[in-house]
């Protein structure tokens, strides 16, 4: 059996292992294919596209975890209207599951870490791998796991509004200042809102965690991954880019996460006839320390009640309804 035969025999084994997973791509880091598997589905993929998302995917956030001194990058969760791309970095290459989230989630983390260890061997042969041993492998099959295992796992924060009782339609910044101090859990270790630019509009720090870099320079090197996920994704037919996680650590007991999703429309001109409307995005970083499925649902409820003060906007909403369908499932 060829190298290649062998790398789609792995990358079956992962497709077969959820009805809900629809295609897996091999790529290297710039996104160029090396192998794929897929089956038949109602949701039209340019695998083109996928691989661009992926390179895309595990580059953007890389800056904002060299400036916060955490390595290294394990995986990441790029939710659509439709589908997730699950990307995990294996030597040089890069491996995407496409993945319908609204037909079964979480994935299976035992099956991905099995097939995570035949494959780092077999692109070790192909590519070189530097002579990693058993254990540098086990390693990393391991973070593998417990990162897919831990974003699935957690109790759901009761979905709820921090609306305030009144809102003053001359100082919306003021309202939605307060929406950020009404979190009830302490599930983030920074959040703040952006503008498209990256400008910090509004910000929250937890005390004594002395990180290398200011909450608004991460802000905006977040943002700034959030953006080029969203220009690399338009038009496509998998949908609107709804939220990205990122997930890095240097081992299972100590993984940070970072979320970016957007958080609707506001509008800063006051003057009639006039109109300076621009969309924000929510950016947070947390620890895994209470699972994944707390995480998202704070996110969901201080996004929800940052809307009821801006008004509607439909890719913000679709992101609401992502996260009820994700806290719908979980691992036992």
């Amino acid at each position: 059996m060829s190298v290649r035969e062998s790398l789609i025999k792995h990358l079956t084994s992962i497709l077969r292992a959820s009805e809900g997973t629809i295609l897996v791509v091999l790529c290297d880091q710039n996104g160029l294919s090396i192998a794929k598997i897929g089956r038949k589905s109602d949701i039209d993929l340019n695998p083109n596209q996928i691989t661009s998302l992926a390179s895309a995917a595990f580059s953007a956030s890389q800056e904002n975890w060299e400036d916060l001194n955490i390595k290294d990058q394990v995986i990441s969760f790029s939710y659509f209207d439709k589908i997730c791309l699950i990307t995990i970095r294996i030597n040089e290459t890069l491996l995407t599951i496409v993945h319908d989230y609204h037909k079964e989630w979480p994935l299976d983390a035992d099956n991905l870490a099995s097939s995570m260890y035949y494959l780092k061997q077999k692109l070790g042969d192909f590519f070189g791998g530097g002579g990693e041993s058993e254990k540098d492998i086990e390693e990393f099959c391991d973070k593998v796991r417990s990162a897919t295992y831990l974003f699935g796992m957690g109790s759901e924060v009761p979905f709820t509004s921090y609306l305030p009782e009144k809102i003053d339609k001359s100082d919306i910044l003021n309202s939605i200042s307060t929406v950020l101090d009404s979190i009830q859990n302490p599930i983030f270790i920074r959040y703040s809102l952006v503008n498209p630019s990256g400008l910090t509009l509004d910000a929250r720090e937890v005390s004594g965690k002395n990180l290398p870099v200011s909450v608004e320079e991460f802000s905006a090197n977040a943002n700034v991954a959030f953006q080029k996920m969203k220009e690399e994704s338009e038009g496509s037919s998998i949908g609107d880019l709804l939220s990205y996680v990122t997930i890095a650590g240097q081992d299972t007991e100590n993984f940070y996460g970072l979320l970016a999703s957007p958080s609707g429309k506001i509008n800063f001109s006051k003057m009639e006839e006039t109109s300076n409307v621009q969309e924000i995005s929510f950016i947070g970083l947390f620890t895994l320390t209470y699972g994944g499925i707390p995480v998202i649902s704070e996110a969901r409820n201080i996004i929800f009640s940052i809307l009821e003060i801006l008004g509607k906007e439909q890719t913000t909403q679709n992101f609401i309804e992502s996260i009820n369908v994700l806290t719908s499932f979980k691992y036992d």
